[in-house]
């Protein structure tokens, strides 16, 4: 979920997580330097009652549904009074924050205080807005990685984001210089530490480094995130690493991007970001996109193929580093109840920006669950690699 802070730098819309539920267990160590996290997929209540409908062969509302309506991926955080809270897993922002939901609301703890300093984060193009206080806390993730003290925002009011009771907050992975750009008052403020860089600082981890490992719907128990570490058991190709883009302050890359074998967009920046349900390319790209597919713009806001049209579907790449990033048709549509839907809905989107702009690419979550990301803060660069699910059909 990329946010604007209080720049002018322009927000992509909130359309679409699936929720990655952080399952409270031991976490693993399995390589050394690792602490591996298991997570869990669920649907959004309104996507998984369209996919019931599918399945029934009923028709079903088809109004824009936003990201909580989607699903979307989340982890627990615990504090110091015991309090725990559901937080929306996000590498496009970088603060964390609870108070969302008004039946479980921020219960300061015996080490909970409040720092002073206050936040303001707009999201979705200014149409959402995060304002409240940093307090200093005790954090654990998945009741196994302690982080003594963290800060952590409070939202001054319930209900930033639609179906509030769902969850609590945002769990912010993005690069630290982001925080310099959430102060209330719009005055660069210091730096606030992510829970990565507060792990490596007080030594749980020997490196500032988050391994970011999703499964296609279909598949599976979600996957994992690992920190200190990358997993290689769950690798099957070698990691290729880029370093992170000069042109913008996100998890973000320089790629071109081809449909087929024709480039439709140059050389530029963009953002891997998990709090995005789509792929998405700068308006002039997707218009060629568009025209090459036959897909068409349906009432809810998706674009949309013939069974015909699928059929025909070509490869997208996104070639990082000199490496092409395939994704396969299976891998450019939504997931499906059947394989004989008569609509079949894409997750190419539009960035609503113009290509040579700054940023023209999203990477969201779909390019997740088909590749393998590390965030290597460390080294101020961005690996990728391909897993068993490069591939997979299963959408």
């Amino acid at each position: 979920m990329r946010h604007c802070g209080n720049t002018v730098s322009p927000c992509r819309s909130l359309f679409g997580f699936i929720l990655l539920s952080l399952t409270i267990v031991n976490a693993s160590l399995t390589q050394p330097g690792i602490t591996k996290i298991p997570v869990t997929r669920v649907m959004g209540p309104r996507r998984a009652q369209a996919l019931h409908d599918d399945q029934l062969g009923k028709r079903h509302d088809e109004t824009i549904m936003t990201d909580q309506e989607n699903g979307y991926y989340a982890a627990y955080i615990g504090t110091s009074s015991a309090s725990i809270y559901k937080l929306l897993v996000d590498t496009g922002s970088s603060y964390t924050w609870v108070g969302n939901s008004p039946v479980n609301p921020y219960v300061p703890g015996f080490a909970g205080k409040p720092t002073g300093q206050r936040v303001k984060i707009t999201y979705d193009n200014d149409a959402l807005s995060f304002t409240g206080m940093t307090h200093n806390d005790i954090v654990s993730l998945d009741n196994v990685l302690t982080i003594n003290p963290q800060p952590i925002g409070v939202s001054d009011r319930p209900g930033v984001f639609d179906n509030p009771e769902d969850y609590d907050g945002i769990l912010g992975l993005g690069p630290t210089a982001l925080t310099t750009h959430i102060g209330e008052d719009s005055d660069p403020i210091p730096p606030i530490p992510t829970v990565v860089d507060s792990l490596y600082s007080q030594g749980t981890i020997s490196h500032a480094v988050l391994g970011v490992y999703f499964m296609p719907y279909y598949n599976g128990d979600g996957g994992e995130l690992s920190f200190g570490n990358i997993d290689d058991t769950v690798l099957a190709s070698g990691v290729h690493y880029v370093p992170v883009t000069n042109t913008l302050p996100y998890w973000g890359v320089d790629a071109s991007v081809r449909y087929r074998s024709n480039t439709i967009l140059n050389p530029t920046a963009g953002i891997i970001d998990t709090g995005s349900s789509h792929i998405k390319l700068a308006s002039d790209a997707l218009s060629i996109y568009l025209s090459d597919t036959g897909a068409i713009l349906n009432p809810g806001g998706w674009y949309s193929l013939t069974q015909d049209q699928y059929n025909n579907l070509g490869i997208l790449s996104f070639v990082i580093g000199g490496q092409d990033y395939d994704l396969s048709p299976n891998a450019q549509i939504f997931p499906r109840a059947s394989p004989d839907e008569e609509r079949i809905f894409l997750i190419v989107g539009e960035q609503r920006r113009i290509q040579d702009s700054g940023l023209d690419f999203t990477l969201g979550y779909p390019f997740v669950e088909r590749y393998y990301i590390i965030l290597n803060t460390s080294s101020s660069q961005i690996g990728i690699a391909s897993t068993r699910y490069t591939y997979s059909t299963t959408n």
